[in-house]
């Protein structure tokens, strides 16, 4: 994965992640939505298969969006740790 930052505000960002599909993407993008100072949390992929998505967030001036992003992919992590250690316990069942 490789990130970069293509735009950056106080309030707004756009950052292309390279290599990442649909389905990291909507994760991301629901862990940003939980956050209350996240107004806008979106990506687009403007060739499927092809191009790489970009993530657009917009915050309030409450919350810088880097901090927003960094929180929601903590989350989304901590989220995968806990449905592995409860497969993995289920799975030994």
């Amino acid at each position: 994965m490789e990130i970069k930052i293509l735009n950056k505000t106080d309030t707004e960002i756009q950052v292309e992640i390279k290599g990442e599909s649909h389905t990291m993407m909507n994760a991301l993008k629901s862990c940003l939505l939980e956050d209350k100072a996240v107004k806008v949390a979106t990506y687009d992929i403007e060739f499927p298969g092809i191009s790489d998505p970009v993530l657009y967030v917009r915050t309030d001036k409450s919350e810088d969006p880097i901090d927003a992003i960094k929180v929601a992919a903590k989350k989304l992590a901590d989220e995968c740790d806990d449905f592995l250690k409860i497969f993995g316990k289920k799975a030994k069942a």
